[in-house]
């Protein structure tokens, strides 16, 4: 008989012999060993994804609002055509009267002068010079150019002409005026606008009508009787110097009752700043407005035989 030798240390124990794997059990373990590292590359495809997406999120808010920041606006063919009128130029050189202003703003398309006219004495816009029981704007209608819009109304241009004089009464301080009152000071210099053609006669001119007023002298100013006639013929005669009028400065004494045109920043100073000197005439004395001055009648005499020789009255 046969006899079967003892097991070695170390070799299987028959009763734990390894069974022969089935088909089926070595398909299964090879899908499982191969599916594990599948699946770890997929884990970490999607973490990566996810990082980009976190990354990318903030640069395309950004790049949104960068958009709707400066993207540009409508073009003129995306919207519908507007055609607004443009602007009017008024152009006042300084010297018109309260009527002569008015025709000029009554020439513009869509402007009526009468309403004009009407804003200027209703009382309704004020300066802030102006004296409470006074009505008119003569004198605080300021001699500038402006820029009216087509649908500004005549209230609204009286008010633009009254507010630029006060800019320049504040700018001057009119209200510190110690010899007359801001309204005497504003009268005055419109005699001076009528009166000086060179910026160097306007405080000479000044002081003569300060001297006269002080001796209470008739300041016999053509100026005044063109305002009365409308219009300025060279040479008052005497008939115009009768005229029955509180303008007349040829009969009545002092200041005309309100200044009798528009007047500039030059002319207010000068009116503010009269030269220190004692005259009390002045005339014509060349083709260019130059005036000659004295302090006496007779000198005046001189002057006024000088300029008849010139041709000049």
């Amino acid at each position: 008989m046969s006899v079967t030798p003892p097991p070695r240390r170390g070799d299987p124990s028959p009763s734990r012999a390894p069974a022969k794997a089935t088909r089926s059990e070595l398909q299964a373990a090879h899908s499982r060993s191969s599916s594990r590292p599948r699946s770890d590359r997929r884990g970490r495809s999607l973490l990566a994804l996810l990082i980009v997406v976190v990354l990318l999120i903030p640069l395309a808010v950004g790049a949104l609002w960068l958009y709707h920041k400066v993207r540009p606006g409508p073009s003129a063919s995306d919207t519908p055509s507007v055609t607004l009128a443009p602007d009017v130029t008024l152009l006042l050189p300084p010297g018109l009267t309260t009527a002569e202003i008015a025709a000029r703003v009554g020439e513009i398309p869509g402007k009526d002068a009468a309403k004009f006219l009407a804003a200027v004495t209703s009382g309704t816009i004020r300066s802030r010079y102006q004296p409470a029981d006074v009505s008119s704007l003569d004198g605080f209608l300021f001699p500038d150019t402006y820029f009216i819009g087509a649908t500004e109304s005549e209230e609204s241009i009286v008010r633009r002409l009254v507010d630029r004089f006060d800019e320049i009464g504040d700018k001057i301080n009119l209200g510190s005026a110690t010899k007359m009152t801001p309204y005497q000071t504003v009268i005055a210099a419109s005699l001076i606008q009528k009166e000086a053609k060179l910026a160097e006669d306007a405080p000479l001119i000044s002081a003569v009508i300060g001297n006269r007023l002080a001796d209470e002298m008739l300041l016999q100013i053509d100026a005044t009787l063109c305002l009365i006639k409308g219009g300025c013929p060279p040479g008052p005669t005497n008939a115009d110097k009768e005229i029955d009028s509180p303008y007349n400065t040829y009969k009545n004494i002092g200041l005309p009752p309100t200044p009798i045109c528009s007047v500039t920043e030059a002319s207010l100073l000068a009116a503010m700043n009269p030269s220190d000197v004692k005259y009390k005439f002045y005339v014509l004395s060349d083709a260019n407005g130059k005036h000659a001055f004295a302090t006496t009648l007779a000198e005046h005499d001189r002057n006024v035989a000088a300029a008849r020789a010139k041709g000049l009255l």
